[in-house]
């Protein structure tokens, strides 16, 4: 009798251990790797726009990859290749020129890999499963209501434009839509986003118009690039708007230097892009257009967001 409850219990435990190891695989989690893919790297609004996606991938304990933007759309492509190939399974994606990716999307979706497009929107929608950007066209407009208010009709005005970048366009475009005639805009000139570029072609400007009124610049680092070439020229007062919201930019504003920026939230854009992201992953509905809000920050409500961060 002993031996075979003995017998009896050795069974029952022998049946639990196999159970539980056939069992285990059914509840494993799933594993994700998700590549992140920016316009920009060496740029603060971009790392901020990471931050959360980063955080949100490590804190489920999925994989997280990212790359050093090439210098142009066609590499980019290439890598995008390469993540594919590496069995990404979701790609983030803003590119350089957002003309130029299609190729990289077809790819993806060959590959069967959802592709979230954020902040600098693709040309072929149909490519992508979302799209999270700011409202890109509102950033032009706020600027130039406010640029309005504080300036005659007629004065001349310098456009610091980035060709290349969508985001940056829509931007120009609601500038451009508000002014209608009321400027003279005397020049519109490629700075490529970046300070050191539109610093030369700020000072250019500034020799060869005496009576230049305001600088709009699609960008804060644009908007730097002619801060810095002001401070060259005291004697001169002229407007400078920039669309951001960075730390650098509000405290300008802050010490009554630089007149205004549009800002975004770009810890907000990370948020919504990496929530969208396991949506998808999650094979769940997501929202095909999330727009996030943009408003003017100048000296009379930039206390109120600060200078430190984003």
């Amino acid at each position: 009798y002993v031996m075979k409850k003995f017998f009896a219990l050795l069974m029952l435990l022998v049946f639990t251990v196999v159970l539980s190891v056939t069992t285990l695989p059914a509840e494993a989690k799933e594993e994700f790797k998700v590549a992140y893919v920016p316009a920009i790297t060496n740029n603060s609004f971009w790392l901020a726009i990471e931050k959360p996606i980063k955080e949100a991938v490590r804190a489920r304990g999925d994989l997280y990859v990212t790359i050093d933007t090439p210098s142009d759309q066609a590499r980019m492509n290439d890598v995008i290749g390469d993540l594919i190939a590496d069995k990404i399974d979701i790609l983030l994606v803003a590119p350089l020129a957002p003309a130029e990716i299609k190729s990289a999307l077809i790819a993806c979706k060959d590959a069967g890999i959802p592709v979230i497009n954020f902040e600098t929107p693709v040309m072929d929608l149909d490519l992508v499963a979302a799209v999270v950007t700011s409202d890109n066209y509102n950033a032009g407009v706020v600027v130039a209501r406010d640029m309005m208010e504080k300036l005659p009709r007629g004065s001349k005005v310098a456009v610091i434009h980035s060709l290349a970048d969508g985001a940056c366009i829509e931007r120009i475009k609601g500038f451009y839509d508000t002014i209608t005639n009321y400027f003279e805009v005397v020049v519109e000139l490629d700075g490529k986003g970046d300070t050191g570029v539109t610093l030369p072609l700020a000072e250019n400007v500034l020799q060869s118009t005496s009576d230049l009124a305001a600088f709009f610049c699609v960008n804060d680092p644009s908007a730097l690039g002619c801060m810095n070439a002001l401070a060259a020229r005291p004697e001169r007062f002229v407007l400078v708007y920039g669309v951001d919201g960075s730390p650098d930019a509000k405290k300008l504003i802050a010490a009554g230097k630089m007149t205004g920026t549009a800002a975004q939230s770009p810890n907000s854009i990370g948020s919504e892009t990496i929530k969208a992201a396991y949506t998808i992953l999650e094979r769940e509905e997501v929202k095909k257009n999330i727009v996030i809000p943009t408003f003017l920050i100048d000296k009379d409500n930039v206390n109120r967001y600060g200078t430190d961060g984003w």
